[in-house]
């Protein structure tokens, strides 16, 4: 029987409030970078900033794959709606925040749903279109989550310079309803697309509530999120100052090294051995070379997209003076190719023969390129043209690395695996994000606090770390030291990306077979 997909007037309209809904989840993740300076100003806590980003991420990171794979046994559509009403409730909550500790607390639970709509969304994408239109919508996701991410700096700095801070959060509402309005309404409960052994099951949607809850693996859920938890914790940790040596960062990285040990052998336990609960992360996945390559270099292509995104419109308000406005517009060529090297990627698989393989490593070549050149910026406050052309070279390996993998699941794994194949590329992707951003800000703050400790005293530094608008009370001479020790500081960021750039070469070598892994329409 062939199954009849979504078309005409209900196909745009959900096709519309799927774009809304990831627009905005996947902006939350870049949207801070140029308000950083403005919340901390306000709240206090520049050292602790990048924890405005990293405790959406944590949650972002942290659910994807569960949410998926609760898809899996009740359907898309429900947990999909969960994840909206919390996307949009605790939006607001985070804009009407008091306290840094009150936004970092919202910010969790924001992440939270943006976590599930990100991991349904894309998932529903590939269930309610025909095979033969999968490059074409492919390419149009990629470019909106791309934009999401690289735009929201832009966006960011343009409510800052017009408006609260608090307005990067509200903005969430009005989009959110309507999107939700949207899916309520039109979107089928149960999609053409989807597989048939879950649309077969007498069980997805009709179960009794034990039998349902006994197919979901909250232990390796438990695991997956505690393992990358605490791991992140410990780098956001050492990030403000406190020792890797020392027993409030030690612990934090034995546990998540058990934790993940336990997740690998637990999941190999009940794919093997149980029928139920289903695994979150299935072992055939870690059983597959190429399955595991694509993870890695979703990993690498999330931690210089992340570092990037929040790290350089940063850069240009501590260094250079920029206000947030100024910042996020020298950002623009990176946010504008970005989308187009997802485009381009997307539409090379799905209409030339180019193994998918060959254009991910020339996307790694590319970000190798960017991140060298951008590591070579000037210290001082002095901007040179070249640093566009390396933005745009990072910007076209970013995008189109990160829209073939999302191409390729459909090609490497198992029908049944679908859901939880693309959750995992993004989880690797935001996982990478969050991970190596807290390694390079960790790393930089003990670099720059020994440094401008020899320029200012015990009490400026302190100072100085909780909010940057202190820089304006010192001298011409000491602004000048100062930002070139910021400067000093992001570029070892950047040299820290460079070596997961190149770690990109050995994850697609993973990736090769004899006859190479082909998308067909």
């Amino acid at each position: 029987m062939e199954k009849e997909y979504l078309s005409g007037l209900s196909l745009h309209l959900v096709t519309v409030a799927l774009s809304l809904a990831l627009f905005m989840a996947q902006m939350e993740s870049s949207i801070v970078s140029t308000s950083l300076i403005a919340i901390t100003n306000e709240l206090q806590g520049f050292d602790k900033s990048s924890w405005i980003l990293t405790a959406y991420l944590l949650t972002y990171t942290g659910f994807v794959i569960i949410w998926a794979k609760l898809s899996d046994i009740v359907g898309r559509k429900p947990p999909i709606l969960v994840a909206m009403c919390l996307f949009v409730v605790f939006s607001g909550a985070c804009g009407g925040a008091r306290t840094l500790i009150q936004l970092i607390m919202f910010r969790c639970i924001q992440g939270l749903g943006g976590s599930g709509i990100f991991s349904l969304g894309v998932v529903i994408i590939f269930e309610m279109v025909p095979p033969r239109k999968l490059p074409d919508y492919t390419a149009l996701m990629a470019v909106v989550l791309t934009c999401s991410v690289t735009f929201g700096p832009l966006l960011g700095g343009i409510i800052n310079n017009h408006t609260t801070w608090r307005w990067i959060f509200y903005i969430n509402i009005p989009t959110g309803v309507v999107s939700l309005l949207l899916l309520i309404f039109i979107l089928p409960a149960k999609l053409p697309g989807q597989s048939e052994l879950l649309r077969s099951r007498p069980d997805s949607l009709d179960a009794p509530l034990l039998k349902t809850f006994q197919r979901i693996d909250f232990f390796g859920a438990l695991l997956l999120l505690g393992a990358s938890t605490l791991l992140v914790t410990a780098f956001q940790q050492a990030a403000v100052g406190v020792s890797f040596s020392s027993a409030k960062v030690v612990p934090l990285l034995v546990i998540s090294g058990l934790m993940w040990i336990g997740f690998v052998i637990w999941q190999w336990f009940i794919t093997t051995r149980r029928q139920n609960p289903e695994p979150v992360f299935p072992w055939r996945f870690l059983a597959s070379r190429i399955v595991m390559g694509m993870t890695l270099n979703s990993f690498c292509a999330g931690a210089l997209l992340v570092v990037c995104t929040i790290q350089i419109p940063q850069r240009y308000q501590t260094v250079n003076g920029d206000s947030a406005f100024a910042a996020s517009t020298r950002l623009i060529a990176f946010s504008l190719v970005v989308p187009v090297g997802a485009m381009i990627g997307a539409l090379l698989v799905g209409k030339t023969k180019i193994p998918p393989i060959f254009l991910v490593a020339a996307g790694g070549l590319l970000e190798i390129g960017g991140a060298v050149g951008l590591f070579m910026e000037p210290t001082e406050n002095l901007i040179k043209g070249w640093e566009y052309g390396c933005q745009v070279l990072a910007a076209v390996g970013i995008g189109s690395i990160n829209s073939i993998l999302l191409l390729m699941i459909p090609y490497v794994v198992q029908e049944r695996d679908v859901a939880v194949g693309t959750a995992t590329m993004a989880q690797a992707r935001v996982l990478g994000g969050v991970l190596v951003l807290a390694i390079v800000v960790s790393i930089m703050n003990r670099s720059i606090r020994s440094d401008l400790l020899q320029v200012l005293s015990l009490g400026e530094v302190e100072a100085l770390l909780q909010t940057t608008d202190v820089i304006k009370s010192f001298s011409a001479e000491v602004q000048a030291q100062v930002g070139a020790i910021f400067g000093k500081g992001y570029n070892l960021q950047m040299k820290i990306v460079i070596g997961f750039a190149v770690a990109q070469i050995p994850a697609t070598a993973m990736m090769w077979t004899k006859k190479p892994v082909m998308v067909t329409k």
